[in-house]
């Protein structure tokens, strides 16, 4: 036989309560936890036509690149001549958009926009 006063009984509540409020304390570490991978995941989305076009236009290169090889194969031109002339199609056509792009911008963007073109390119120095 047991014994209970109020004081007991609401020393087991305030436990409880305590132990209830460290559990929403979890949960909403654990929410915020997911709401920002889900934003996070929702942001990376937004990029994925820009990587497909910039991924088709590669292509693109790729395949005029390798048409031209092709002809001069058949016209009898050297394996390594072709290949030079198709690394330098291919980097020519890779270059031309970003080298363009350097030479046009100016003013306060031009400092952002070579940062930019560092990162893309893993360039370490520094104009």
């Amino acid at each position: 036989v047991f014994l209970y006063t109020v004081d007991d009984i609401a020393e087991v509540v305030k436990e409880g309560l305590e132990a209830r409020q460290g559990a929403v304390k979890e949960a909403e570490v654990i929410i915020a936890s997911g709401v920002s991978n889900f934003m996070h995941w929702m942001e990376s989305r937004e990029v994925v036509p820009t990587i497909r076009a910039l991924r088709e236009q590669a292509e693109a290169s790729l395949r005029q690149e390798l048409d031209k090889a092709m002809r001069l194969l058949a016209k009898g031109e050297s394996a390594e001549k072709v290949l030079e002339i198709m690394g330098r199609g291919l980097t020519n056509k890779f270059l031309h958009a970003p080298t363009q792009a350097l030479n046009q911008v100016h003013g306060e963007s031009r400092d952002n926009f070579l940062n930019v073109v560092h990162r893309l390119y893993r360039l370490n120095s520094e104009e």
